[in-house]
């Protein structure tokens, strides 16, 4: 009787169970589901997004590259290889979900690092043809220029600055698909300049900074400075939007090749005045930045663009707040409000990818059908837009540059 009595309490709650999962499910799978999916260096992350702008759930791995110097894409390529599928169902599993209940998958296809892109697209073709679910490339920068929509109600025209550790770009966005480059990084990106400059400076022994990027070192050792070395900003000759950095690193690496030879350190130790010389360093970094922004917005007015209320700065090197107190003054200045994502969208991850993929799943752009799947190539270099360098600089003009 007691045996009866149990296997009968078991089946009621047994039902009752299955039923509240049931019930759990079918309220998440009435929605429209966007899985993103990001590895064009060496972060490999995943996100499901409704078509709110939801996160349902997302997860990230991510490579510490610092203790190899910087990013080498063949380990990047295996890092992805080994992490990506883990990433995926942990992030489906956050979200309560599975891939069958999936609408789309957006994926980051170009530009990049060309391994890691072939990893992350070759696995979402696999789940598009083995599930039948259409997918979305997604260009990454475009990918990073969105990501504040998703935060804020940022309407079309806007201004966007791009700056991470492989790319730099400023650019007029006016719709999806829809962007005017004004000037693009015509040798190193700013991400990167930090990155090497931190190692030349030997930031790395510094304690807790060993696995630290190193922009972020810069940025913690720069605010310790009770002054700042002056360093000449790049490209004041040419009146464009271009940016440079490589000539930041050269600067750098004499300063600290002739103070090291004056003050004979040995090779492991750090100078005297790095506090000051991270301060230097952040400063002309950031002073580039603005005054290509500063003739960008100049142009747009003589131009006679109309419309431009905001500047959008993502990427990387957004989340430097020294750099965010610089533009936010250009900004101000022009009475444009200066958006950025949260710093911890600034880096690359799933999050953008799977809102980029939800921002063209509703306007119907971009999407490719499961059987087709196999034609979507990755591209390591792909422009963001028309480029209209060739008229700003035909444009020339002299700006008087806002002070700091």
């Amino acid at each position: 009787l007691l045996q009866e009595i149990m296997h009968g309490v078991f089946l009621h709650h047994g039902r009752h169970l299955l039923t509240n999962r049931y019930m759990a499910r079918s309220t998440i799978l009435h929605r429209s589901l966007i899985l993103g999916l990001e590895t064009s260096c060496d972060d490999t992350g995943a996100c499901v997004m409704d078509l709110s702008g939801k996160v349902l759930g997302e997860s990230l791995s991510t490579q510490l590259s610092s203790r190899m110097g910087g990013i080498i894409p063949t380990i990047a390529m295996t890092f992805h290889a080994q992490r990506v599928e883990g990433v995926v169902s942990d992030c489906l599993a956050r979200a309560g979900v599975m891939v069958e209940d999936l609408t789309a998958i957006a994926v980051t296809n170009r530009p990049g690092l060309k391994g890691p892109l072939v990893v992350g697209t070759d696995y979402a073709k696999y789940l598009c043809m083995k599930h039948q679910l259409p997918m979305i490339p997604v260009h990454h920068m475009e990918a990073h220029a969105l990501t504040a929509r998703l935060v804020t109600p940022v309407q079309f025209p806007f201004l966007v600055l791009l700056i991470s550790g492989g790319h730099c770009l400023l650019a007029l966005a006016t719709g999806l698909d829809q962007y005017s480059l004004l000037g693009t990084g015509i040798d190193d990106s700013p991400g990167e300049a930090l990155d090497k400059c931190a190692r030349r400076l030997g930031l790395h022994n510094l304690p807790g900074m060993r696995d630290m990027s190193g922009g972020r070192a810069v940025e913690l050792t720069a605010a310790k400075a009770k002054g700042r070395v002056e360093f000449p900003v790049p490209m004041r000759q040419y009146r464009d939007c271009r940016f440079s950095f490589a000539g930041v690193k050269a600067t750098i690496n004499d300063y600290a090749r002739r103070e090291e030879k004056k003050l004979q350190l040995d090779p492991d130790k750090v100078l005297p005045d790095v506090e000051d010389v991270c301060a230097g360093l952040q400063h002309i970094i950031t002073k580039h930045l603005c005054e290509r922004v500063q003739r960008g917005v100049e142009f747009l007015e003589y131009k006679g663009v109309e419309g431009i209320s905001t500047l959008v700065v993502s990427g990387g090197v957004a989340s430097n707040m020294y750099v965010r107190q610089g533009l936010s003054t250009v900004a101000e200045h022009f009475g444009m409000e200066a958006v950025y994502p949260p710093p911890r969208l600034c880096t690359d991850n799933g999050v953008m990818i799977a809102w980029n993929g939800v921002e063209r799943w509703r306007e119907g752009m971009g999407v490719v059908r499961w059987q087709d799947v196999l034609g979507v190539q990755v591209e390591s270099r792909c422009p963001l837009g028309e480029n209209i360098h060739a008229e700003v600089e035909r444009a020339a003009i002299k700006c008087k540059w806002i002070k700091l």
